[in-house]
């Protein structure tokens, strides 16, 4: 019995691991992934439609249609047994089926009644999320709709393993983790060579301030535009920000250190601070030494020196809001 739970400990690693290297949690709306799930809406003429992803605890949602939850628990979710096969997941009447039947989505709002979820399949075979059709009604799924799901559904992770080959973040116009990772590398290679400092910031752009307003305030990826687009604006050619994953970002300052440093740091809250206060959280920074080997070692090092914390006031997290609403995808 432990071995079994063991291996599926592993598994589960394994899968959020390969989650993790696309960086896709916590960003903002994309023209290109709401494209997709209005396609599923109209296609199988359907109220409500997603692309999600499983993280740990629960389902995010980077697209969707027909309501307005950004996130779930993942024990309440239909997809969580869809990432679990390889091909769709169908169910024409979740009255009917033993593992449903009872869900809160079911036995109350939004009363769902049927579902066909396909998984998101990464290239080395992790099923990371998927994309999904939800009707308040039953009904039966045919196979040319399910075909197009599927297509749908690759269609997805193939704009995801486009932008892992990126440079530049699509939604930010900073740099990708990947591209952000030889500026940081070149800044290493300098001080080993010449013994010139650079400092590496790194801080989080607070994810319930950019869910707050779903019209025209800082919402669906707005703000961590904003913000991202100001700092870039702000940096000399010779600096350079990358996006590490999801709402984290890191600052490269390369031959600046000490004083120096810190001054530009504070020039750059005071500047957020004027857009919307609250919105920088865990802000770092750490100056290079002579232990740090490559990038990784130092956005580690970083991570052990606060330099802040502003807060946002609020009363509530998004996802204590979100879990309220109790949707099942």
């Amino acid at each position: 019995m432990n071995v079994e739970r063991n291996f599926e400990c592993e598994v589960e690693a394994a899968r959020q691991f390969a989650l993790d290297r696309y960086d896709v949690l916590d960003t903002g709306e994309e023209t290109c992934f709401d494209h997709i799930t209005q396609a599923v809406k109209l296609a199988l003429d359907v109220p409500m439609a997603a692309i999600s992803f499983m993280d740990g605890k629960r389902l995010w949602f980077k697209s969707k249609v027909g309501f307005d939850a950004s996130e779930m628990p993942r024990n309440a979710a239909f997809c969580d047994f869809t990432i679990h096969q390889n091909g769709a997941l169908i169910i024409e009447d979740t009255t009917l089926d033993p593992r449903f039947k009872n869900n809160p989505s079911v036995s109350g709002e939004p009363s769902l009644r049927s579902y066909i979820g396909v998984p998101l399949t990464t290239p080395d075979g992790h099923n990371i999320g998927t994309l999904s059709a939800l009707d308040i009604v039953p009904r039966k799924f045919r196979h040319p709709k399910i075909e197009m799901m599927e297509q749908l559904a690759e269609l997805v992770m193939h704009e995801l393993e486009l932008r892992q080959q990126a440079d530049t973040d699509v939604l930010t116009g900073a740099l990708t983790r990947s591209g952000f990772s030889v500026k940081v590398q070149n800044a290493i290679s300098l001080y080993d060579r010449q013994k010139i400092g650079s400092t590496l910031i790194l801080f989080n752009v607070d994810r319930y301030m950019m869910s707050i307003d779903r019209s025209d305030g800082p919402c669906s990826g707005k703000l961590m535009k904003a913000i991202i687009h100001s700092l870039i604006d702000r940096l000399r050619p010779t600096d350079c920000v990358g996006r590490i994953g999801g709402s984290q970002f890191a600052v490269l300052l390369t031959g600046t250190a000490g004083p120096e440093a810190r001054e530009v740091t504070e020039e750059f809250l005071q500047s957020i601070d004027g857009m919307t206060s609250g919105a920088i959280l865990d802000l770092k920074l750490s100056v290079i030494t002579s232990e740090i080997g490559i990038c990784d070692d130092w956005l580690n090092q970083a991570s052990q020196h606060p330099f802040c914390k502003t807060r946002s006031g609020r009363g509530e997290t998004s996802s204590e809001s979100d879990q309220r609403a109790g949707l099942a995808f």
